[in-house]
């Protein structure tokens, strides 16, 4: 009997341990953030990219650059997770883990395909101002994301990268509405609607 006791007690030890070390799994905010924010860091890109190849002013070059780089070590970090959970997110549906489906490209701050044509064809003070208040806009849309993400996550780590993300943005907003009063364009106020 005093076997039996000492095994249950030993394997009851072992459960716990193991309980305590396990990994914590992603939930659906997890995920659904990870995905969508994939999708949405790939159009700030895209924007960056349009700027870079037609943009002229030297500091918004640089913003432009900054952003594609940043951007896209999120993309590898998040992507990784994803893999590494066996997740894959869904390809038709984006903020569903917000309460809110929409379609991926209807994500807050996404451009239209209207504007990225726009953006493609606007040159000189035309493209500074398109650019910077479509990342202006882009990042407020990830901002609000992010900020949903930190409140409903599971996973610390994904709580960290929205705070990092949202911190970033917010940063490069003000940075954006500095360089836009340098230009004499005026700040631009961010349209999430």
């Amino acid at each position: 009997m005093v076997v039996l006791l000492v095994a249950v007690a030993f394997a009851a030890t072992a459960v716990t341990a193991w309980w305590v070390r396990r990994a914590a799994r992603p939930g659906a905010t997890d995920v659904g953030f990870y995905d969508d924010m994939t999708a949405h860091h790939f159009q700030a890109i895209a924007i960056a990219n349009h700027y870079l190849r037609n943009g002229d002013d030297t500091t918004l070059r640089t913003m432009a650059w900054e952003i594609a780089f940043t951007q896209a070590g999120d993309i590898r970090v998040m992507q990784d997770a994803l893999a590494d959970w066996g997740e894959t997110g869904s390809p038709d549906v984006a903020m569903d883990w917000m309460g809110m489906p929409v379609a991926p490209d209807a994500q807050p701050g996404m451009a239209s395909a209207q504007e990225m044509a726009a953006l493609e064809q606007a040159r000189g003070r035309t493209l500074d101002d398109l650019f910077t208040r479509l990342m202006i806009d882009h990042h407020a849309g990830g901002i609000h994301m992010a900020a949903a993400a930190q409140a409903r996550a599971r996973l610390g780590a994904v709580r960290d990268l929205a705070d990092a993300i949202a911190q970033v943005q917010r940063t490069e907003i003000s940075e954006l509405n500095f360089q836009r009063e340098r230009l004499g364009l005026g700040p631009h106020e961010p349209d999430t609607g």
